[in-house]
């Protein structure tokens, strides 16, 4: 594998849920006629029913990412809308450190009558790409240690990088 792709997207949250919304109306639409007694217009269930399923379907597969392509050292920042990724190439720096941290925060849904109001502890797992800066160059966050350590090894074996863990024992 020559390239590294970070897929941004969370399909329990934000304009992704929406997608995931779509499709089951979509798909509650096409099996209305067998539930309700009615004198049904086919045309216009279908129409409804496929057209929210194709929306749903286009929301939930466009994301933003960041892919890395080892082979030339380049990396692209990128939107995808339906698979096709657009953006610009760039020179990916010359990396010495991958850094894998933790940070766990409080989040609480503002009640707004539509979507339930859930509050706890989230923890994010970021692996960050240094150069030479003290800032990072890259970030990618993910939901689970063992996905962000999988990635972060990845990252050090193609980029002959020094691997820093820096996450506490209780995860």
């Amino acid at each position: 594998m020559n390239y590294f792709d970070f897929k941004k997207r969370n399909l329990i949250s934000g304009p992704h849920l929406l997608g995931v919304i779509l499709i089951f109306a979509g798909l509650v639409a096409l099996i209305s006629p067998a539930f309700i007694k009615s004198e049904p217009d086919l045309a216009r269930i279908l129409g409804v029913g496929f057209g929210a399923i194709i929306i749903g379907f286009v929301i939930i597969f466009s994301y933003t990412g960041t892919y890395i392509d080892f082979s030339e050292k380049r990396f692209k920042e990128y939107t995808s809308i339906g698979g096709y990724k657009m953006g610009e190439w760039d020179v990916l720096p010359a990396i010495n450190t991958v850094q894998v941290t933790s940070s766990t925060f409080k989040v609480t849904n503002t009640p707004n009558g539509i979507s339930p109001t859930l509050s706890g502890k989230v923890t994010d797992f970021k692996v960050r790409l240094f150069s030479n800066k003290s800032q990072a160059d890259f970030c990618f966050v993910y939901s689970s240690r063992k996905r962000a350590i999988k990635s972060a090894e990845v990252l050090v074996s193609h980029l002959n990088a020094d691997l820093l863990v820096h996450l506490p024992n209780e995860y």
